[in-house]
């Protein structure tokens, strides 16, 4: 009787090995090892489907060679928002249907009203408080103003501190205040970027306000601007969140605060940096597969581990509800801003206003003359 039910063992998990379908997956970014755990148990309890997970350390140029080499795409993929211009654009990835996500993060996918991921989680711009530099200081509430940001910032200053630091050139900052002073978005035009309009140019020059006029911030590279922090030179910094986890491993007194609002009660809307999954082929174990992942249950473990902002509505609420940090990060994406995916976006605009910020801002050439010259380049170039 024991051989008999050996057998049919046997022949029962050779059955459903032999009928088992793999997945590629593509992942990137941090949290490798915490998406592995995950897969592992997808196994467990999906025995029929096997994941054939690959670590991708870049992952946009790994997409460009693939496309340019007309090389094979793997199932799933995991990338940023602003790739998927790219990839619709090429027609290699299919759209998705019904998937239950925050509403900032269903935005973020969106290409022509067409959802085009599975939305997984995302960093977000905050304000980072060195505690130690605010003895005596009251830290902001989150409901703060510019005013409150550049006060703040000029007592730092007084004591002996920078104020703020801020990278000055990247536009990965200035999309925030670009926004602010355009209606919450970066001005488009039939798909191209807008950058002389009235309010990039009061952006433009509330930046020249903080770091030349009063001085208050001070701009490094992106790694002397961490150190500085770090060291305690600074009481702000403006940075992603992804960088709690690193703060949290070298014990500093820190928390984080969401970007101030303008006086006018205008938000200063923080950049959403997500990512989501891409379905290269339509299959149905590659959505049994995001299916899970997306779940509430497998995000909050993900996200909590790793500190990204879950896109899941309810992972989001409990991480939320037990944690500072995601408290600040949901209240931040109340407001986010979600940067367009065209084509002459990601190839044109971030190089333009780099350009321009730095022309302006180091007295080589006048405001308006900048952008303008800026936006010759960006339509000449679409």
């Amino acid at each position: 009787m024991k051989k008999v039910i050996l057998i049919f063992s046997l022949i029962l998990l050779l059955t459903v090995f032999s009928i088992a379908s793999t997945i590629t997956v593509w992942f990137s970014w941090e949290g490798q090892k915490e998406f592995q755990s995950i897969v592992n148990e997808f196994h467990l309890t999906h025995p029929n489907i096997r994941v054939n997970l690959v670590y991708i350390p870049n992952m946009i140029q790994k997409l460009r060679i693939t496309l340019a080499s007309n090389g094979s795409f793997p199932d799933v993929a995991l990338v940023r928002n602003d790739d998927l211009g790219m990839l619709t654009a090429a027609n290699v990835i299919k759209p998705v249907k019904g998937v239950k996500t925050a509403d900032v993060f269903y935005r973020s996918f969106l290409v022509n009203k067409i959802e085009y991921a599975y939305p997984y989680y995302a960093d977000i711009q905050v304000v980072y408080i060195n505690k130690a530099l605010f003895n005596g200081i009251p830290i902001p509430k989150s409901s703060w103003t510019l005013s409150d940001f550049e006060k703040t910032a000029e007592v730092l200053k007084n004591n002996g501190h920078i104020g703020v630091l801020l990278q000055k050139s990247s536009p990965y900052f200035f999309d925030a205040f670009n926004a602010a002073f355009n209606n919450g978005i970066i001005p488009e035009k039939n798909g191209i970027p807008w950058v002389n309009t009235p309010g990039t140019l009061k952006a433009a020059k509330l930046y020249n306000y903080l770091f030349n006029e009063r001085k208050i911030a001070v701009s490094y590279e992106k790694m002397a601007l961490v150190n500085a922090f770090k060291t305690q030179k600074a009481g702000m910094f403006m940075m992603g969140s992804f960088l709690i986890p690193d703060f949290l491993n070298l014990n500093l007194d820190f928390t984080i605060l969401p970007y101030p609002s303008l006086d006018n009660g205008k938000p200063i809307p923080p950049v959403l940096d997500s990512k989501g999954f891409v379905i290269f082929n339509d299959n149905p174990s590659a959505k049994k597969f995001l299916d899970y992942v997306t779940s509430a249950e497998m995000e909050e473990k993900f996200c909590g581990s790793t500190y990204k902002l879950p896109a899941n509505e309810n992972a989001m609420r409990s991480l939320g509800q037990k944690n500072a940090f995601f408290k600040t990060m949901s209240l931040s994406a109340k407001n986010a801003l979600v940067l367009p995916s065209s084509k002459a976006f990601k190839e044109l605009y971030g190089k333009a206003v780099s350009t321009t910020l730095n022309l302006y801002l180091s007295g080589e050439m006048p405001l308006e003359e900048a952008f303008r010259k800026a936006q010759e380049y960006i339509s000449h170039h679409k």
